[in-house]
């Protein structure tokens, strides 16, 4: 018996050892869970932060995006004056220049040009010929100079003419500080637009990087599981242990039990008989006899 008892005992103190393993191992995942849930919990704030900024970015880029067709809807009716009113100005001169019954046609003159440089060009002529060619196109060029001068004169002296060319100056004007300002508007847009999408793109990232983290958590969390249901079962077990090694314990002592009152029983039987022989008793053998129950 005491050799189970001991194999026993060896066999407890083994598993009490392993037990202490899988508590460390417990211990070590369910630290290496809470770290990961930590860093999960960091990296999720983080994304929502920037996904929230990205819509900041993004809500100001549509907000300038609005104010661009608002500014394209200006702009469109001020080319529409801008066109119509370089029409008038057109017909204004046209009016102006006819006025004068007695003046030569430009159109004609340069018609005229025309003609005769091709003429010049393609036609085989003598030298008589082609040096009075030669002289009509210098005095028609001259010609075309003088009447066109002669019509900006015109023009610049004709009331209307001049109130609608400032009118169409700064309508042009206008057109083109709109335009300035819807290339401006759009630029700063697509600025917002960039960033937003940077931060979409580095917030995906992080995300991923969370979501990574969440599955080390569950893997640390199922190992901590793992092990705490091998630190139970070896619980149970060391409970089992106790029992069988208390009962054997309890066991062994009473056999020692047994077997000492046995013995105690036997010297009190040989002290008895020595007793009624007549033999004289020690102290010791009182002493025995009583422990017997015999006195």
């Amino acid at each position: 018996m005491t050799e189970v008892l001991d194999e026993l005992e060896e066999k407890y103190a083994k598993k009490k050892r392993e037990l202490d393993l899988h508590k460390a191992e417990r211990e070590r995942f369910d630290k290496e869970a809470d770290e990961w849930a930590q860093k999960r919990d960091e990296l999720n704030q983080k994304t929502r932060e920037m996904f929230k900024e990205a819509k900041e970015l993004k809500d100001k880029r549509d907000e300038l995006n609005k104010l661009v067709q608002e500014l394209k809807k200006q702009k469109d009716e001020i080319k529409s004056q801008y066109l119509k009113a370089q029409e008038e100005l057109k017909e204004i001169r046209k009016k102006v220049i006819f006025s004068r019954q007695d003046r030569p046609s430009i159109s004609q003159l340069k018609k005229r040009l025309k003609d005769l440089e091709t003429k010049q060009e393609t036609k085989v002529l003598t030298k008589e010929k082609e040096a009075e060619i030669v002289e009509e196109i210098h005095n028609l060029y001259q010609e075309i100079e003088r009447l066109k001068k002669e019509e900006e004169e015109m023009v610049k002296n004709n009331q209307e003419y001049m109130e609608k060319k400032s009118e169409v100056l700064a309508l042009k004007l206008k057109l083109d500080e709109i335009s300035k300002k819807i290339e401006e508007v759009v630029n700063e847009a697509q600025v917002y637009h960039d960033k937003a999408m940077e931060l979409y793109d580095k917030a995906q990232e992080i995300r991923k990087s969370a979501d990574e983290a969440h599955q080390n958590y569950i893997t640390a969390v199922q190992k901590a599981r793992e092990e705490d249901n091998i630190v139970h079962d070896i619980l149970r077990e060391l409970k089992n242990f106790e029992k069988i090694i208390t009962g054997l314990k309890a066991k062994q002592s009473a056999t020692k039990r047994y077997e000492k009152e046995t013995e105690l029983k036997k010297m009190a039987d040989e002290i008895y008989k020595k007793f009624m022989k007549g033999e004289p008793l020690t102290t010791e053998d009182i002493l025995i006899l009583q422990k017997a129950g015999l006195l």
